[in-house]
């Protein structure tokens, strides 16, 4: 049997939302993979932050300086946050989804991405659109799951629940 080696990534996503219990996503720039489409803001932990890390700290590190760099904010992060994975097919790809908190964008005039508040629905018709305006990768792949599953944490009752049903519809398709 042949072994095959994995260099596993980790991304960590905060989950960001206004008082209307909508989710904080951002417009990715040309100098990136997918420009044009829609994600959280976040980021991957790099290999050398992961070797020189000796505990859980990284996780809130990581989340601050990429949440901030992407959209101006500056955040909080429970010192143990809570994650909850999307994991793409072969295992080796992770991402997390960190509740975060409630937070307005504030004019700074930095180099911030195109921010937008969505709601669930908002984020089911970005996923169907075609790339260079969509969550990135489309309907129901890693990126729409993680922004669904970060609205259970919303103010909002109803986009609770609706991020929900829209999860359950995705899952229901897998094979």
């Amino acid at each position: 049997m042949i072994k095959i080696k994995l260099k596993p990534t980790v991304g960590l996503f905060g989950a960001l939302f206004n008082k209307e219990g909508k989710i904080l996503i951002k417009k990715r720039p040309d100098k990136f993979s997918f420009p044009g489409d829609w994600d959280l803001p976040g980021g991957a932990v790099e290999e050398e932050d992961c070797v020189e890390t000796l505990d859980e700290r990284i996780v809130r590190e990581v989340l601050i300086r990429e949440v901030f760099e992407e959209t101006d904010i500056r955040i909080l992060v429970d010192p143990m946050p809570p994650m909850y994975p999307a994991v793409l097919r072969g295992a080796g790809d992770w991402a997390f989804i960190i509740p975060v908190g409630i937070y307005e964008k504030s004019e700074t005039g930095g180099e911030a991405q195109e921010i937008m508040f969505a709601s669930p629905k908002d984020v089911v018709r970005l996923a169907k659109n075609p790339q260079g305006n969509r969550i990135v990768s489309g309907e129901g792949k890693r990126m729409n799951r993680l922004i669904l599953k970060g609205f259970t944490y919303s103010p909002n009752e109803n986009y609770r629940w609706e991020s929900k049903m829209f999860l359950g519809e995705i899952q229901s398709k897998w094979k």
